[in-house]
């Protein structure tokens, strides 16, 4: 039995490891299933389908991809008469958004639910309303109408799935390259060491997706993180989670670890934590960890509308302070910012420009901006909803962080005009930020770079067009 997998996201530096994670597990549970995921950066989908005789297709979709994943899955239905599947954040979020072009939604948690859906389609050779009410976590329509399964049960211990197989991946992820994050060359990857986030800031879809959290073991950690070193060479991991550095007795059991199996001598790594939780304890750890770099969601440097966003657990003084300390123990410090809030005045905005300022003066080595997105599950999206921005059919390329000149949470009252000169003057600060990295990059890694291009003839033209199209 054949399984493919579409992943959406065409970016050659993340790797589908929330398919890896799904692929692993169905072909652990049962060998005789073969899964491949089909990747849009590096194949052809309709080419692979056409040559391919798959039985079951899932494609997994991020809300600002579930346009193309809708377009795909037409394209798909012309090819074969095979079932198709949608998963990922946006229909575990807005189930009822589930297009008629496809079979079955999977909801939530996948690796279990599609496991089952495998195991009855190989008993029965087709999936009918009577055999997917079996399968718990589903929404498919039954008689003209959306019908729902019970509620998939989370997963209690993250440990009893599998250690990934990244060898699911396309190889080209593990190439030698210059790492844009980190400002040096090497090979890097991605690993997931927990599921979920205590905090509920109101634009995040994370605590409605996962419900609770949950974390792998330390060993469990140490043992994937060995398995990256030993098989692809891997010497950059970026920490997906969405708060790693929640539990600081965890923090140095995996440090812990780390060093007794020499992981910390081979390995640099990046996480996401907050900045209400950064002290010179935590940078302690962090420093034993070997994680030079993180990464904040600044959001705004107007506390109102920071208690707006993340309910008032974080202030614009804790994040210019975590800034100043963690540089201080040479940590660099990357973060974003957010602009077109609901209820944002050009004051606030401007004191978000004045919070960038304050960053760069405190050396942080990167900020990004984004334009305040509504994503389903989420208050924003409420809010978006009931001032008509936002529907469960709706034409969902408008969900970009980059929408300058169509913000959709931006109120009636601020004139577009000088929402995007104020959005653009922080843009103009940000990209000085970067070229300067560039500059220090080169700088740093002079030679490298040469023998980089030099081997790689792509690389120039691809660095030309990112600077041509001015690509973030």
């Amino acid at each position: 039995m054949n399984v493919g997998l579409i992943y959406l996201n065409q970016s050659t530096r993340a790797i589908p490891l929330g398919l890896i994670y799904i692929a692993t597990y169905v072909m652990e549970k049962d060998a005789s299933i073969n899964t491949k995921i089909i990747d849009m950066n590096f194949e052809d989908v309709i080419d692979t389908i056409k040559k391919a005789k798959f039985d079951i297709i899932g494609i997994n979709a991020m809300t600002v991809e579930y346009g193309e994943a809708i377009k795909i899955a037409h394209k798909i239905r012309r090819e074969t008469s095979a079932p198709l599947i949608t998963g990922g954040p946006h229909i575990s979020t807005l189930p009822e958004s589930l297009d008629p072009i496809f079979d079955i939604g999977v909801i939530g948690e996948g690796e279990q639910t599609m496991h089952e859906l495998t195991q009855v389609f190989k008993r029965d050779g087709k999936f009918n309303q009577d055999n997917l009410s079996e399968v718990d976590g589903l929404v498919y329509r039954k008689e003209g109408q959306l019908f729902y399964t019970n509620p998939r049960t989370l997963v209690p211990n993250l440990d009893s799935f599998p250690i990934p197989d990244y060898s699911l991946a396309n190889r080209r992820y593990f190439q030698y390259r210059n790492l844009n994050t980190w400002g040096e060359f090497g090979i890097e990857t991605c690993i997931i060491t927990s599921r979920g986030c205590p905090y509920k800031c109101i634009f995040c879809s994370t605590t409605q997706l996962w419900k609770r959290v949950r974390q792998h073991s330390p060993e469990y950690v140490a043992k994937t993180v060995e398995y990256l070193v030993d098989e692809f060479n891997v010497d950059h991991i970026q920490i997906w989670d969405d708060l790693f550095t929640i539990n600081k007795t965890r923090l140095r059991s995996v440090a812990q670890l780390f060093k007794e199996n020499g992981i910390t001598k081979k390995v640099k790594f990046n996480c996401q934590p907050r900045a209400n939780l950064i002290d010179e304890e935590f940078c302690d750890i962090l420093i034993d960890l070997n994680i030079p770099l993180i990464l904040f969601g600044f959001e705004s440097g107007s506390d109102r509308i920071l208690k707006l966003l993340k309910g008032g657990k974080v202030s614009v003084e804790q994040n210019k302070n975590a800034i100043s300390m963690c540089v201080r123990r040479g940590i660099k410090v990357q973060g974003s910012v957010i602009f077109g809030s609901p209820g944002e005045s050009l004051e606030d905005m401007q004191k978000t420009l004045d919070f960038i300022d304050f960053a760069i003066k405190a050396k942080a080595d990167r900020i990004w901006s984004f334009v305040m997105t509504p994503f389903p599950a989420t208050k924003i999206w409420e809010i978006a909803k009931e001032r008509g921005k936002v529907s469960n059919n709706m034409d969902w390329s408008l969900l970009s962080h980059q929408n300058i000149d169509h913000p959709l949470l931006l109120d009636d009252d601020i004139p577009i005009k000088e929402f995007v000169k104020i959005f653009k003057k922080g843009r103009a600060k940000l990209n000085r930020m970067k070229w300067n990295k560039i500059r220090s990059f080169i700088k740093n890694n002079f030679w490298d770079t040469v023998k980089y291009v030099l081997s790689n003839p792509n690389a120039i033209k691809l660095t030309i067009w990112q600077v041509i199209s001015k690509r973030e």
